[in-house]
């Protein structure tokens, strides 16, 4: 390594070209790099769908679920196994561990549910398998007219997909466009009247209805193909569709018979905005695909597109995630520059200008080579990397100066800038590399996190180690030279007055107050310890006493919330029409109170709604909601939560309300903050134990939007065949499937007209589906081939049912969560009052489990892994520090500095009245190798002068003024470059700053420890081993 030192700093453009390279493997990568809010953080996942039309959520959980879950049970990868039971249909959702071969996982479940198909029942649709394909945000478009129906609407959408789909977004996705069908409805009558049951009706119109082809003939005419081309693709086409012929002449057509009509498909969500019909357009990305560069597409095509819109038609634009991605973006790079400023400031107050320039122009080099190497392992530009660049400001200058201030001292006492350049990199490079592996060892273990969080955070450790190991190359192959060619010897230095004050200045402080501080403090070193422990001990009671709470990971509020809503079920959707009427009426009056713009626009889904962040959105006439896009938080003083506060002053419930949730969305890891998982083998004992443990937590001050994902469902009729059904030979699964067909309907075919799937399907008419009465005069099919009216062979008993059924794991399941607001009230507090009793008389009482999920597991499992990485983190930095001292006692006086120096980081917490977070246990790693950096550089330095025959406390006073400058100056830049967030006002910034703030805290208090404490434990340790009868070791090398 020596050599390859010499060699860059005699040759003549080597240091050049080296620097060329980084610069344009920089641009290179900046070119590449993909830019988004987060990182991609969501594992892998494989789910399961299988739709059985009509069925009750009881049965799907028995008929379906089951089997699959039994099946599916050998499968090692699977780190959890959620399944869903409702009505209609089963989803099964696969959550793999980490590394797992998702492909080939894959194949193995499509041949399980193979293996186990002929166990499920005879009617369900083919099981869909897929491996989840994220897609991520771009915008939203809401396309409506004053004067246009949905109808009119609707080919336009399908135009405006085309044409994005043509210019590269990768996905569109609709709401509020019904899929449509064409209903074919007969009464109860008319089957009686034909004798007929609606499957055998079913079957002439499919045999009468229907494109086939025939062959090929005449081959030696020139071919001709022969087909028919009956299939019906309009209501007129099946009214005029023969549906029963005799040799009479007698001739009944299906029109004469059914009501056939065009319409929306059952149970289809709608929106309205205003009283204005409304589709929304949903502009997604994979994850691979730039947000920036989607952004200027979808921004270049409304340009071109709204002009050219029909008189009446308007095209609105919202939930524009490029817009706060970009906001953020230039927030960083705005802290970013400001602490570049300080810390080159900073670096030509300390430093000669020459020295300074070449150390400056360091910082963009290693950048550029981090953002190269983050290209090449799949990184991309967000939130955390963009931080852990600002992060590494300071740091990544330290080896430079550390290497520029020993060259500039020699060069000063006479030596060339050949030989001063060379010296100084050789004679640092064994501390110097010491240090950055030491702080590399402190940041690795972080990349061992696993799950969601270490998938948002890994960039943070990953972009300070390549910062690192970029600012290496930099500081020993490309700085040497620079320094050599600029200069030859101290004559060419030419301080200014300026300069000459500030040296004056320094040196008068370095030889004089500060000289007498070391020394006392060496002197009393029993009481600078013992000062340090209590300060230590202190803090660790701010802690303890709950002066400082743990937050695992703060909410990032979005502009975006939402009301919704759910009646009892039967009720009208005219009476949720007018509840979101009034939500609407009542949010335009909060904000008028206010007297602030804060709500962009507004909308109405009607027929849909979803109770929480992450869930699946639930259909029904019961069931509505009002979607919210606020103005950014950034340009208003006014939170989100004195909105929903104003906002729910004036809402009135109706009655009949049974579920109403205000929900806002939020960036980062997906879960509620509280989240107790409920299990057991009854879910009527299940439902009992969540209405109570709800009960239990409405009493906590700070909770809202408590609910459990067990709602009610519609009362069911539970029919058995009568003694006299049983005797005319029906059966129960007969009967079953007669049933459905009538009410839920056959699809009898399907076809499409432009770009929409339009299905034929023949039911019941709408009024005899809908009345209760009508269903008792259904004629059902007897084996004999006769027909009876079903109330002859079947009785009914009501039941109330459930709209959904859960299991976790192959146990049922129900989440009871809440919302909460993190200035009034805990969640780890709250979770630790629970756990002391109340919840387990709950469990003792209904027989029931229960378990904390949500975010408080992702916090257990985050900071187990955070355990093992700092047993690893302490290890590896103190088998670096043995080796580099050629001692066990030595590594023992520079890492007493990672717990005390962690007192710096709590009292920094403590001062600015903010809790501890996910992010400040990062703060706490990096720490932990930024704060040792300049003992290793001091120990080094009081070795050389202990082997040069000065006494010890001589040699400590004297190692801790020579090396003042340097480690002054390194806590300084690496502070300097993170103070401008650590003031930063910015919302959506506010979750970065615990980290900024254990840093800049902890390190500043660190030099005072590195100065003071260290120098005294070393007199410790070297009375220790004078009493031993031992001495200094003999220099030793990396």
């Amino acid at each position: 390594m020596t050599g390859l030192i010499a060699l860059f700093a005699r040759h003549r453009v080597a240091a050049n070209l080296m620097m060329m390279l980084m610069i344009l493997a920089g641009a290179w990568g900046i070119q590449k790099l993909n830019t988004q809010f987060f990182p991609t953080f969501e594992l892998d996942v494989i789910t399961i769908h299988v739709t059985w039309s009509g069925a009750a959520a009881e049965d799907v959980e028995r008929s379906v679920i089951l089997p699959i879950e039994e099946e599916l049970k050998s499968l090692t990868e699977v780190d959890t196994l959620y399944a869903t039971a409702k009505q209609g249909s089963a989803s099964l959702r696969l959550e793999l561990k980490e590394n797992s071969d998702v492909d080939i996982l894959l194949d193995e479940v499509k041949q399980k549910i193979d293996n186990v198909r002929s166990e499920l029942p005879d009617d369900i649709e083919e099981p869909r398998v897929q491996k989840v394909i994220r897609y991520e945000s771009i915008a939203s478009l809401l396309l409506t007219s004053d004067k246009g129906s949905l109808i009119e609407l609707r080919p336009l959408a399908r135009q405006f997909e085309h044409e994005l789909l043509a210019l590269g977004i990768s996905k569109i996705d609709f709401q509020g466009m019904p899929d449509q069908e064409i209903s074919i409805q007969l009464s109860a009558t008319q089957l009686h009247s034909l004798g007929m049951t609606m499957n055998q009706i079913a079957g002439v119109i499919r045999q009468r209805s229907q494109d086939l082809p025939a062959g090929i003939a005449a081959r030696e005419d020139g071919s001709r193909q022969i087909r028919s081309l009956s299939q019906q693709r309009d209501v007129e086409g099946f009214r005029q569709l023969p549906l029963i012929t005799e040799q009479e002449g007698r001739l009944i057509r299906l029109g004469d018979v059914a009501d056939i009509k065009w319409q929306s498909k059952d149970g289809q969500r709608w929106l309205s905005y205003g009283d204005q019909a409304a589709i929304l357009i949903k502009l997604r990305r994979t994850e691979s695909d730039d947000t920036l560069s989607a952004a200027r597409t979808l921004n270049e095509w409304l340009e071109r597109t709204r002009p050219q819109l029909p008189p009446g038609i308007e095209l609105l634009a919202f939930d524009e995630r490029w817009q706060p991605i970009k906001q953020r973006i230039n927030l960083l790079l705005k802290n970013g520059m400001g602490g570049l400023v300080l810390v080159v400031c900073i670096l030509f107050l300390f430093l000669n200008a020459r020295v300074a320039f070449w150390v400056t122009v360091g910082i963009p080099v290693s950048f550029l080579a981090t953002l190269a190497v983050l290209y090449g392992i799949g990184g991309s530009i967000n939130m955390i990397s963009l931080f852990g660049l600002i992060m590494a400001l300071g740091i990544i200058v330290d080896d430079a100066i550390v290497v520029g201030e020993d060259s500039l001292t020699h060069l000063q006492r006479g030596e060339n800038g050949l030989q001063a350049a060379i010296g100084g990199a050789h004679r640092m490079l064994p501390p110097v590399t010491a240090s950055s592996l030491t702080t590399i060892a402190a940041f690795l273990p972080l990349l061992l996190i696993g799950g969601t969080i270490g998938n948002i955070l890994i960039d943070i450790p990953t972009v300070v180690i390549c910062v690192i190991v970029a600012s290496l190359v930099e500081c020993f192959l490309i700085l040497p030279g620079h320094l050599h060619h600029s200069l030859h010897n101290a004559s060419d230095l030419k301080p200014s007055a300026l300069r000459l004050r500030l040296e004056s200045t320094f040196n008068s402080f370095r030889d004089g107050p500060f000289r007498t501080l070391v020394r006392t403090a060496i002197q009393f070193r029993a009481s600078t310890l013992a000062a340090a422990i209590m300060l230590f001990t202190i803090s660790l009671g701010l802690l303890a006493g709950g002066q400082l709470k743990f937050t695992f990971f703060p909410v990032v509020e979005r502009e975006s919330m939402s009301a919704s809503v759910q009646f009892v079920a039967g009720s009208p959707p005219e009476q949720v029409n007018r509840f979101l009427n009034h939500l609407e009426q009542t949010l335009y009056e909060a904000e008028a109170s206010l007297d602030t713009d804060l709500v962009r626009m507004a909308y109405q889904q009607h027929r849909s709604a979803s109770f929480t962040r992450n869930s699946l959105s639930s259909n029904g006439d019961e069931l509505g909601s009002l979607q919210i896009e606020l103005t950014p938080l950034d340009g208003r003083s006014i939170r989100n939560s004195a909105l929903i506060k104003a906002w729910r002053e004036r809402i009135q419930v109706p009655a009949g309300v049974e579920k109403f949730v205000i929900n806002v969305q939020s960036a980062g890891p997906p879960g509620k903050p509280i989240d107790v998982k409920l299990t057991g083998s009854n879910i009527d004992g299940l439902k009992s134990a969540s209405l109570a443990v709800q009960t239990l937590l409405k009493t906590y001050p700070g909770l809202s939007n408590v609910d459990d994902d067990l709602p009610y469902g519609k009362s069911q009729l539970i029919y058995q065949l009568t003694p006299a059904g049983k005797a005319s030979g029906l059966t129960l699964q007969n009967v079953g499937r007669q049933l459905r067909a009538a009410f839920d309907g056959l699809e009898i075919q399907s076809f499409y007209q432009n770009q929409d799937e339009v299905e034929v399907r023949l039911q019941l008419t709408d009024s005899e589906r809908d009345r209760l009465s009508a269903v008792e005069q259904l004629p059902i099919l007897l084996p004999d081939g006769t027909t009876t009216p079903l109330s002859n062979v079947v009785s009914f008993s009501a039941k109330r049912g459930l709209d959904t059924l859960a299991r976790v794991d192959r146990q049922l399941a129900i989440s009871v969560t809440a919302d909460l607001d993190e200035s009034t009230a805990n969640a780890n507090e709250i979770i630790a009052a629970l756990k002391q009793g109340p919840l387990d008389e709950i469990s003792a009482e209904y027989g029931i489990g229960y378990s904390f999920e949500g975010k408080d597991r992702r916090q257990r499992e985050t900071l187990a892994d955070m355990r093992t990485g700092l047993i690893l983190a302490l290890t590896l930095i103190f088998i670096i520090l043995a080796w580099v001292f050629a001692s066990y006692s030595w590594p023992l006086a520079v890492m007493l500095a990672i717990p005390l120096g962690l007192t710096g980081a709590i009292f920094g917490h403590f001062l600015m009245g903010m809790n501890l977070t996910i992010l400040s246990l990062f703060g706490f790693f990096g720490l932990s190798g930024i704060v040792i950096n300049d003992s290793i550089v001091l120990i080094t330095f009081y070795k050389k002068l202990r082997q040069q025959g000065e006494s010890a406390e001589q040699a400590i006073v004297n190692a801790a003024c020579a090396r003042l400058r340097a480690v002054l100056l390194t806590s300084l830049t690496t502070i300097a470059g993170l103070t401008p967030i650590l003031f930063e006002t910015s919302m959506q910034a506010q979750f970065l700053i615990p980290m900024a703030a254990a840093i800049v805290f902890g390190l500043a208090y660190g030099t005072v420890l590195i100065l003071l404490v260290v120098p005294s434990v070393l007199m410790f340790i070297e009375s220790g081993r004078k009493r031993l009868g031992r001495t200094v070791s003999s220099p030793t090398t990396v």
